[in-house]
Order: C-alpha cells, then structure tokens, then sequence
C-alpha cells in the first residue's frame, strides 16, 4: 500500500507507539544507509489512536530535531489491519492470484472486496504442499487508511507510503538476515501485547501477538511491589539503576517473564514447524523497548534452545555519535519504515 510522491527528501519514518512516537530519517544518497535524524517524543494522548494535538506536537519535534521535510511512511495501526494465509491455485494454472487472494481475505474478514487497499506476497511452499499456492495478504480499509491520513495531512505532513509492520522489521532486520536459510523470529517486545514475526528464507510468514506476556503489566506489577514510578522500575529491569533490596524480586520478574513469553512462542514456533518440517531455527532478534531487559536474551535463549540477540537501529545502519541514544532498540520499526527504497 502506498502512494509515490516526489520529495528532495526521504521520507521520515514514524512509528506510532504506545507510550512513543519513534522517528527515523535516512540521508539520501548514501552508499550504506546513514541516519541523519532519530528521535523519541513520548505520547500525550489515548493509545489506541493518535489525535490532531499529538501530530502537531509531533511535527514541532520533528522541526526542531534535525528532520527535512514533510513526508511520511506510517505503518498501519495492528487493530487496523486485516491478515490471513490463503491457500490458492497454483500460479501455474493460469489463475487471477491477486484478485483470488482479495476475495479471500475479504470473506475472512466479512466485508467488501472493494473496500480496501491489500498487500500480499507468495509464501515459500510448505512442505506437504501440493498444486497449491499460499499468500499471506494484508489489508487496511479505505475508511481506516483516510481517517490516519487525514489527521497528519491536516497538520501539514504528508503521507507518502503507508506499510505493514511486519514489512518493516523485516526490511529494517534484513542486514542481519542476510546469511539465515532458515526459520528466523523478530520478536517486537512493546509496551503492551509483542509481536512475533516469523520468516522462512526471509519472507514473512506469519505474525502473532502475545498478549499473556505484557511488558508493561510486568514493569507496573513490579513497579507496585517496589513503591518506585513506571520509568525507574524500567531502569531496574534494564539494569540502568541500582536495585537496592529489590534485586530478588527484580530478577525474579525477568525469570518469569523470560518463562512465560518463552511459553507463549511455542504454539505459533509448533505451527510453523508442522508447515515447514525442514527449517532449522537459525536466530530470534529482539526489538522494542522490551528488549532492553537484563538478561532476557540470554533467558529465551536457554529455554527455546534458539540464538537470540537484541538489535538496536545503530546495529543496521550508520548512525552518527550524536544520535546514538535515539538509536537503540524501539526505533527499529521507524527505521524499517524510513529504509531507503531501491529505485
């Protein structure tokens, strides 16, 4: 989904999330990808959707920290978008794929075929496939898609490309996916429900939530027992502030969370393995502001038997020294978003 504009400049990518606004931009005709701009400005409105006030604040920001121009790419809203896995035709037969797989996912989700704009891409063929061809579609209604532009175009930003998530990560990970012939993970730890992204030889092919292991239920719920305030109780987790007398409950609460998002990995890993009985799990990388964590690579990695590391945008791309700390773990997705496109 997008619309081409021309702009001297590239676009800013912006990932709207629960508690922040994220913001990527790449410097244009660079040989390797070079950050030029990064910065976090933390949310003032109801998370379930970003308001006028917010967009207004937002572009001040952007204005004052280094960013050029005002086009956009967002990422629609997850509560926004329409997903599936269709099984089709083989492409061999001659069969309207694009046009079947519109239809398809229209009757999974019960509403008009026409109604609105879709991505979708060929998946690699699952081992018991047979004369079939399965596409995994996403979707945004026109309703939604208008809505989210109209409210930044109102305050003078532009929105040039509109994209999935997923497609994001995976193009913002891709330095690192580069060498993986097998089944990867990108596990998106955010405030509320992470999201776990799947590729097989480097495609998406399927995406979960997590929604048992919260990140921010777990920092309130210690927050509480520790009598300290959400962001000093993400220090201690993060191990950015001494924990005093509350060492044994802190680590405690990295153990079980480790434990339990460990636990509800298994049932999207188990399907994934009956769809492809041939990949070997080759490595799971963490983003978010979740995966700051102490220790919580090394955790999931003990129990899921799987390489695990935390990636941060500055492992992606350059990133001058001056914007080192907006280029840590949660900008990942407003890199992805911001990635310089191939012409």
């Amino acid at each position: 989904m997008s619309w081409p504009i021309q702009t001297s400049c590239l676009p800013i990518g912006v990932d709207v999330g629960e508690r922040f606004i994220k913001a990527v931009q790449f410097a244009r005709g660079s040989r390797r990808p070079r950050i030029c701009a990064a910065a976090s400005v933390e949310r003032s409105g109801d998370a379930a959707g970003i308001t006028g006030p917010e967009v207004r604040r937002l572009r001040q920001h952007l204005g004052s920290m280094g960013f050029r121009g005002h086009s956009l790419a967002l990422a629609v809203p997850g509560e926004k978008l329409l997903t599936g896995i269709m099984e089709l035709p083989p492409a061999s037969s001659g069969a309207p794929i694009e046009m079947l797989a519109r239809s398809e996912l229209a009757r999974m989700h019960k509403c008009d075929p026409q109604s609105f704009e879709m991505a979708s891409w060929p998946l690699p063929a699952p081992a018991r496939a047979a004369n079939t061809t399965f596409v995994m579609g996403a979707a945004c209604t026109h309703a939604d898609a208008d809505s989210l532009l109209d409210c930044f175009e109102a305050e003078g930003l532009r929105v040039e490309r509109l994209e999935i998530q997923s497609q994001a990560l995976a193009r913002a990970c891709g330095p690192l996916l580069h060498s993986a012939r097998g089944l990867a993970g990108i596990l998106d730890i955010g405030w509320t429900a992470p999201r776990l992204v799947l590729l097989y030889d480097r495609v998406v092919i399927y995406e979960r939530k997590l929604p048992k292991s919260a990140y921010g239920a777990m920092v309130g719920e210690l927050a509480g027992e520790l009598g300290v305030d959400l962001p000093q109780a993400e220090r201690m987790l993060s191990g950015q502030s001494p924990a005093g007398q509350g060492e044994q409950k802190i680590d405690a609460a990295r153990r079980q969370y480790a434990a339990q998002m460990a636990e509800e990995m298994r049932i999207p890993l188990s399907y994934v393995s009956n769809q492809y009985s041939d990949a070997a799990a080759d490595q799971l990388l963490l983003v978010g502001g979740g995966a700051r964590l102490d220790g919580l690579a090394g955790q999931l990695a003990e129990a899921m038997d799987w390489p695990v590391r935390v990636v941060s945008t500055a492992d992606l791309a350059e990133c001058p020294a001056p914007l080192s700390g907006d280029c840590g773990s949660t900008t990942v997705v407003a890199a992805g978003l911001a990635w310089p496109m191939e012409d």
